[in-house]
């Protein structure tokens, strides 16, 4: 963040590349199908939200208990489904994604990316974890912690609710929302940690034509494909610092091979030649313009 800060008040960059996302697919043969620019992503942000009481013994229940009060409330955001969003650079990746896709998915991304307002259309993408949050911000429970013993009645009860805000939407908003649809003032809201919030990036034509010609000069004619991801990436605190930015590397893996933060998180060697060739290509075409 200071970095990107001091960037941005010194240098004043007209944009940035990032080498921390993004990249190329393969399919299950090892034939190149698209190449991904991370051009956006969703704000990360985690609340706890907790539900207290007097407690007791266990001999002596209440009406009212903290366990309930709180799983009460978890149902509630089960049941709620945050509005359909979308963005130039959402519909662009649809668009560019259903005939790769196919099939009727595919045909759901092609009329969405005409028209997001179609119903039937988001339904079908929303009910796929791997579109969902391309259409919009999602929050799930990750973690519960409650009670003390067990012959007491709790005291208290902590859910740990994860978010991934559509750019634009903000933390403040979000946490608003959460409030309002388990409507029980009585319940403990507090925001975890320091999320960084940012816009998404203007899909430049410089850079995305530079990308086209790296890649390209490798693997001909595949789709260059303007995403938004889900997860963070250096790239947030460019964008926060109002640098655009975009994150992309030259590996090109497999869906099954990829394992990000797990123990066994590798690279196949095979690629790293091909890549820095590409970031060598992107570099040297961007410079001499």
């Amino acid at each position: 963040m200071v970095l990107a800060k001091r960037l941005a008040e010194e240098v004043k960059p007209e944009f940035a590349i990032v080498a921390d996302g993004g990249g190329g697919l393969l399919d299950e043969d090892g034939k190149p199908v698209s190449f991904m620019v991370d051009s956006a992503e969703k704000t990360y942000a985690s609340f706890t939200v907790t539900a207290t009481n007097p407690g007791g013994h266990s001999s002596l229940p209440r009406k009212d208990n903290a366990i309930y009060d709180l799983a009460k409330a978890l149902v509630k955001l089960d049941a709620f489904e945050f509005p359909v969003m979308y963005s130039d650079l959402t519909l662009s990746y649809f668009e560019k994604s259903a005939p790769l896709i196919g099939g009727d998915v595919g045909a759901a991304m092609a009329r969405f990316a005409k028209n997001p307002k179609d119903k039937k259309a988001a339904a079908t993408l929303r009910a796929l974890p791997e579109y969902v949050g391309t259409t919009g911000t999602t929050c799930v429970t990750t973690m519960l912690k409650g009670g003390h013993a067990e012959n007491a009645l709790p005291q208290s009860a902590t859910a740990t609710v994860n978010c991934r805000i559509f750019p634009g939407v903000g933390v403040a908003k979000t946490l608003e929302t959460l409030k309002g649809v388990v409507a029980n003032d009585s319940l403990t809201w507090t925001i975890l940690d320091n999320p960084t919030e940012s816009d998404a990036s203007p899909l430049r034509e410089d850079v995305f034509g530079a990308v086209e010609r790296a890649v390209h000069n490798r693997f001909a004619d595949i789709p260059v494909i303007p995403h938004m991801a889900s997860g963070a990436s250096d790239s947030l605190h460019f964008r926060a610092a109002g640098i655009p930015s975009y994150t992309l590397t030259g590996i090109f893996m497999k869906a099954e091979d990829e394992f990000a933060h797990g123990l066994n998180e590798r690279v196949p060697t095979d690629n790293i030649p091909g890549a820095l060739k590409m970031w060598h290509d992107l570099v040297t075409d961007l410079a001499g313009k």
